[in-house]
This record gives structure tokens, C-alpha cells and sequence, in this order.
């Protein structure tokens, strides 16, 4: 077989590989808040039932919480006449959701020139990796990059090391546990160059917290199901585990941390599925062992998701706050203070039960937290609040970034100190109105 014949079945492999690629054509993104019990159990039933073509966003949980939901064209009319039935109120914020998809532009990286690595665009894996390399030769006596194992196909699970002599502490940095969550990989990449690149200029405070701590950045932990989500369907959550009936994994209900018993499914074709085991996902299993390899003075871990624009305190199933909550808060409010002066960008504070009224088990900053005893665990779910969820337009990368990034510092940095914020946080409810809420929803799951 000569080139010119193998070149032509690269080429036609490929387009058969986009022709079977999951679209969303028509799709429309709705965005409701569930304020009677009667419309909590229809989203709730919505969501088990699967009696109509939808993908949840936001997944519904409890009264006065934010849900956001993609429907089906063939379906849009049913949709709408059960929604007017139950006198809901539903905010259309995307018409066509594929449309905002194909707006999120991917540029190819120019191989061995660093600098055209931008944050005006979202990057694929390939390009990804190779930049990462390429700042590696470029900076040697600064960056380190090395695989830290396998993903179940075979892709390599890259870690980012900036270590100085003589540092004490440690912070790790983990993006990309979510293959549809493609704003923390980029998010991760403009950190590592802020604090390699430019690390004697612009940002002081945090060119000093590059030479205090030893930093480490895994910007993809799922590299199958990211490479997935971008050339197939954009909405893959889970890893490419095969299993008997369905694919994939969700990697942060994977790790052994009351494995399976808030916010995971036994059901592998669930996009929350959890596994059959703790553990039993290489990229979970590399990820903890890389983390447990560094636990000596692990002072930060941070884990950035997508999207809802919430500081996240451990722990994410419970319901009372425990341990050093209140010093982690008053840090946190800090941090969310110096974002919202930047660009006027609101984000709550609290744990996941506080912010989204949800309870998850399985996830690697609650893993980190209890197992290790990391004095500061944070989980960042950046832009937006639902107004474009996954689809959020490129021109919002770069903001994201730089107002996470110097929030980020701040936290760092921060001392204790009395915080008021100037903007109501609609995640935090008074303690009587959360425990009545509490108790609607409990019936409510009792009696479907």
C-alpha cells in the first residue's frame, strides 16, 4: 500500500468518524427554578423516567435551586405543555444549542512557538499535549512534565512540576475530570503560564507563591473522555470504560470516599455512574496514587470544574459544616471579592449542599480532605451560571481565567478577616429556610 492510498483512508476513517458524531441540532437550552413541590417531583421524574428526549445540565434537587435542561426539538412541545401544566416558569437562554457548540472555536496550536498558545480559543488534546511539551524544553530549569500513567485507552495523564530548592509546602492542581468541562483545561494551562512563563512580571503575589510552594498541574485528567467530547459528542462526561451495555465512568464518583451513596448511580448508563468499585478507573487510581505520593505538607488542592460559579468547600455530602469550615469560608470570601472587582463576576461560597442543595459522595477534593487531611481544599465551578453552561463562548475564556487566577491568589495569601460582600449570594439560604427545604425534598423523593 503506497502513502498516497493510506493517506486517502486516513482521510475518509476520519470523515466517517465526524459524520457519527452526536449532534444537538434544535436543541434548546432551558433554564427553570423548581418553586413547588409539585414541579420538583415532575423535573425529578423528568430525570429518572427519561420519558422524554432530555440531557440536565443542572440536575434538579431541591425548591429554589437552579435547573438547567437541553430538549429535544421532537420533544419541545410536550416539554412546554407539561411546563404550562404545572404553571412553571422556564427561561429559553439557547435556542439551538448545537449552534453555540459550533461557536466555541478550536485553533490548532503552531508546534515548537509557545507564544501562539492563546486564551482566545479552546485547544484539543493533541495541542494541548504538545504545547506542554514544548514549555517544557523551552523552560527546563523552571517546568518539569511527566506522565503520571495511563487512561484506559492508553493516553498519558500528564503532571506540570515547578519545584524550587529548600520549598516546604506543596500545592496540586487538578482540571479535566469531566471530559464536556473544557473551561478547566484551559483555565489549568493559563495558570501553568502565569507561573512559568511569566513569572517575574505582572502578578507579584503570585510569582511569589511560585517560588514559596511546589506546584503541581494536571491540567486533563480524563484525556479519553475530553478527546471524546471534541470529536464526538461534545456533552461526554464519563471516561471510555467499556462495560456489558454502556461506556464510561464518572471519574469524581470514583474515588473511595463514601463510594456510591450521595449523587452517584449503580446504573452504567447513567452520566453519573460511579463504577463497580472505588477506584476501579485507571485516571482515579493515577490521580489518588500521584496525590498520596505528595501528601508530605500538601498544603492546597484545587479542582476546577464546569460551570455554576461556586467557591466549593468540603465535605460534598454533608450537611453541617465540619472541620476548619469557617477559616476555609473566610479565605473563600476573600477570594470571590477579589474576582467580583475584577470583572463583576458573582460566585457563591459554601458546600456542595450549601450551593447547588445537592449531596455527592466519591469525589476527589472530599477524598483528598478526609483521607490526607489538606488543611485547604477548594473546588472552583467557573462560568457561567447557566446562561450558556457547556457552551460558553470563547471570548469568555480569557476573563474566566484571569479573575480565577487572581482569586486564586488571593485565597493563597489570605489572612483572616471580617468580609462583607456587596452582592447577595443566592446559593446561601438561612439555616430555618434550608432545614424546611430539606425536609419538602426528602418527602418529595419518599413519595415518587
Amino acid at each position: 500500500m503506497n502513502a498516497k492510498t493510506l493517506a486517502i483512508i486516513v482521510i475518509l476513517l476520519y470523515n466517517v468518524r465526524i459524520c457519527q458524531s452526536k449532534k444537538y441540532v434544535n436543541y434548546t437550552l432551558y433554564s427553570t427554578v423548581p418553586t413547588q413541590p409539585v414541579h420538583l417531583k415532575f423535573l425529578l421524574n423528568l430525570d429518572k423516567q427519561k420519558y422524554m428526549d432530555v440531557i440536565f445540565w443542572r440536575k434538579p434537587s431541591m425548591l429554589y435551586e437552579d435547573v438547567q435542561l437541553i430538549v429535544n426539538p421532537a420533544d419541545k412541545e410536550h416539554f412546554l405543555e407539561r411546563v404550562y401544566h404545572f404553571k412553571m416558569k422556564v427561561e429559553e437562554m439557547l435556542t439551538d444549542v448545537n449552534s453555540a457548540f459550533e461557536a466555541q472555536t478550536v485553533t490548532r496550536y503552531m508546534r515548537l512557538n509557545t507564544d501562539t498558545y492563546t486564551w482566545y480559543t479552546y485547544h484539543r488534546l493533541e495541542d494541548i499535549y504538545q504545547w506542554l511539551g514544548d514549555m517544557a524544553v523551552r523552560y527546563p530549569n523552571v517546568m518539569e512534565l511527566a506522565s503520571i500513567g495511563k487512561s484506559i485507552e492508553g493516553r498519558d495523564i500528564y503532571v506540570v512540576s515547578l519545584k524550587r530548592p529548600g520549598n516546604k509546602f506543596k500545592v496540586i492542581v487538578e482540571g479535566g475530570i469531566h471530559g464536556d468541562e473544557w473551561l478547566p483545561v484551559e483555565l489549568v494551562t493559563y495558570l501553568i503560564n502565569e507561573l512559568v512563563a511569566k513569572n517575574n512580571t505582572g502578578n507579584y503575589r503570585l510569582h511569589d507563591l511560585s517560588r514559596k510552594y511546589d506546584w503541581y498541574l494536571i491540567p486533563v485528567v480524563n484525556p479519553d473522555g475530553y478527546l471524546y467530547s471534541h470529536t464526538t459528542d461534545r456533552l461526554w462526561r464519563k471516561n471510555r470504560r467499556g462495560t456489558e451495555n454502556a461506556i464510561g465512568v464518572d471519574l469524581n464518583r470514583n474515588f473511595d470516599y463514601n463510594f456510591g451513596k450521595y449523587g452517584a448511580s449503580k446504573d452504567p448508563k447513567a452520566d453519573n455512574y460511579c463504577g463497580p468499585r472505588p477506584f476501579s478507573e485507571p485516571e482515579a487510581r493515577v490521580l489518588a496514587d500521584f496525590i498520596t505520593e505528595k501528601k508530605q505538607n500538601l498544603r492546597f488542592y484545587f479542582s476546577f470544574h464546569a460551570y455554576g460559579q461556586k467557591l466549593i468547600i468540603p465535605y460534598a455530602d454533608r450537611i453541617n459544616h465540619i472541620d476548619n469550615y469557617g477559616e476555609m469560608e473566610n479565605f473563600g470570601k476573600q477570594a470571590i471579592l477579589k474576582m467580583y472587582k475584577m470583572y463583576g463576576t458573582k460566585y457563591g461560597i459554601g458546600t456542595t449542599y450549601d450551593t447547588l442543595g445537592l449531596r455527592i459522595s466519591g469525589n476527589s477534593a472530599s477524598w483528598v480532605k478526609r483521607t490526607h487531611g489538606v488543611r485547604y481544599v477548594f473546588t472552583f465551578l467557573l462560568r457561567d451560571e447557566g446562561t450558556y453552561g457547556f457552551a460558553l463562548p470563547p471570548n469568555q475564556i480569557l476573563p474566566t481565567c484571569e479573575e480565577t487566577v487572581s482569586g486564586l491568589t488571593e485565597l493563597m495569601v489570605a489572612k483572616p478577616r471580617r468580609v462583607r460582600l456587596n452582592f447577595i449570594n443566592k446559593a446561601q439560604k438561612p439555616a430555618s429556610v434550608t432545614f424546611i427545604l430539606f425536609c419538602t425534598t426528602y418527602f418529595i423523593l419518599l413519595l415518587k
